[in-house]
Order: structure tokens, then sequence, then C-alpha cells
């Protein structure tokens, strides 16, 4: 009895073995066919390029709001030197020739950090020059990624003219600033690596003058489809998702549209952006 059990057993385990190995051939015969192989391929494919833009998409938001973060902080720091300076904001620049210093070399004793004042969606890093006596350092005025609203009055015929009437926020006193919640005070701007002077006349970057560290366009002169008009910046930069941020008076930061309309020469949706009204400091 006890042979006849253990032959049976030893007959059980063979058929287990022989199933086995059965199963294991019918895998390794039906291995993925060509078509098969080619339908995968074509779902990465597909969910790559659905995917892919989305990824990208939120890498932009990610650094617009990195952005939005530094000129919460600029617009503290400004608001914290007009605090130290008979309630006055930063000048769009002081002193002159090699002397002449702009309003982010004011501002470092309080935001303490120049990388603040490079926006992480553009790869144009500040620039500086060494002013004697040393280790004294200025930054470069075309280098900056942003813009203080430096507007001028209509009867101005160079910004530089001390006769000239600066109508924005830069050089203003607090309490001149009568609707400091709804009046910009610093904006992206286009930067740019080499010195362009006075521009060169075009709606193009390049047309844009050396003056990127102030938005200076100029009352009734204004023309907020272009990009540049007689080397003066017309508006926020649009680096962010068709749009720009910018810091108010107050020192709260927001995100605007700018959508481009053709690449070509920089034309913009003329009902975006902002209204002049918000660069005019003191207003009835």
């Amino acid at each position: 009895m006890t042979t006849i059990l253990t032959f049976t057993d030893s007959l059980r385990r063979q058929h287990q073995q022989e199933r086995i190995v059965n199963a294991a051939r019918t895998v390794a015969g039906n291995g993925f066919t060509l078509i098969e192989l080619l339908v995968v391929i074509a779902i990465i494919a597909i969910l790559s390029a659905i995917l892919f833009p989305v990824f990208a998409q939120a890498r932009a938001k990610a650094r617009q709001t990195s952005c939005m973060g530094n000129l919460r902080q600029i617009g503290t720091a400004n608001l914290m030197y007009a605090q130290d300076a008979d309630e006055q904001f930063p000048h769009t620049e002081l002193g002159e020739d090699e002397g002449e210093y702009f309003w982010g070399d004011m501002i470092q004793p309080y935001a303490r950090n120049w990388n603040l004042l490079t926006c992480p969606d553009t790869d144009v890093m500040m620039q500086f020059r060494a002013v004697p006596p040393a280790p004294t350092v200025y930054s470069q005025e075309w280098t900056y990624n942003y813009g203080i609203n430096g507007i001028i009055a209509a009867d101005c015929i160079e910004a530089d003219d001390p006769a000239c009437k600066h109508i924005g926020v830069a050089g203003a006193s607090l309490a001149a600033v009568t609707y400091s919640a709804d009046t910009v005070l610093i904006a992206d701007s286009l930067p740019s690596s080499t010195d362009t002077d006075d521009g060169d006349g075009t709606n193009t970057p390049a047309g844009l003058s050396h003056g990127r560290h102030e938005i200076n366009w100029q009352i009734g002169k204004r023309d907020r489809s272009k990009l540049s008009v007689e080397g003066k910046s017309q508006d926020g930069y649009p680096r962010h998702n068709g749009g720009f941020v910018l810091v108010m008076a107050d020192g709260h930061a927001k995100w605007r549209s700018r959508p481009t309309v053709s690449n070509g020469q920089y034309t913009f949706n003329p009902n975006a952006g902002t209204k002049d009204e918000e660069w005019v400091a003191n207003r009835p």
C-alpha cells in the first residue's frame, strides 16, 4: 500500500513539473508581435505629446510665481527705502557719468540680494562696473530685468533734462501717490547683455535704449501695441505665459496679460496690459 501511494505521489509531481514547463514554453512562444510593439510605442508617443506641454507649462508657471516673489520683495525693499528717505521712493537714477547709480543700487541695503533683480525666466544676468574708490560697484542699467515707473510728462523734450517733469512713482513721495494699490511701481523689463545706447529706432529689442532699468514712456506718445517708441519701453515685457508681472506702489504683486499678436515687430494687443492712469503717481 505504501509503495502504491509513493508511486502515485511521484506521478503527481511529474505531471505538475510538466505543466510548469509547458506553461513556460507557451509564454515564451507567445511573445509580443510587431503590431503589438508598434501599438505600445504609439501609445507612449501620444502620452508624451500630451504630458510634455503640461510639464512645460507647469515649469513656466513656477518661474512666474518665483518672479512674482522677487517683485514682492523688491516692492518691500522700495517701501523700506522710502521710510528712511523722508518718505520718498527711489529715483530711477542719481549721480552723473561714472558716478551714476540706479534704483537697484539704492535698495540693496534693504533687499540684501542682487539675485532678486534677475527674473528666473531670463538668461541675462545683472552686470556691474567698478567705481572708484574700490570696492564700490554699481549696476549696469541695460541689464535690469525689472523697470521702475519713471514715466514723463507730455512737454518733456529729454527725460534726463532736470526741467523734465517725471510723473511716475520713481522719486515721488509716499503721500503724492494717491492710489498706491492701483499705481505701478515696477514691472518686468527686457534686459540686454550689451549696451544698446539710445536704441536703433525699431520696434524690436534692439530698439529699446540702454535705460532698461526704467519704464519711461511719455504722456501723449504712448503706443501700447509696440515694444518701443523712441527707445522707451511702453509697458511691462510679457515673458510669463503671455503676460508680465508687476508690483504696485503698496507692495503687492500680480500678473497682467499682454499677449503678442505677431512676433515680427512685437505687436501687442492694445486692449491688454496696463492703462495710462495706472502709471501716473498723483491723479484725481
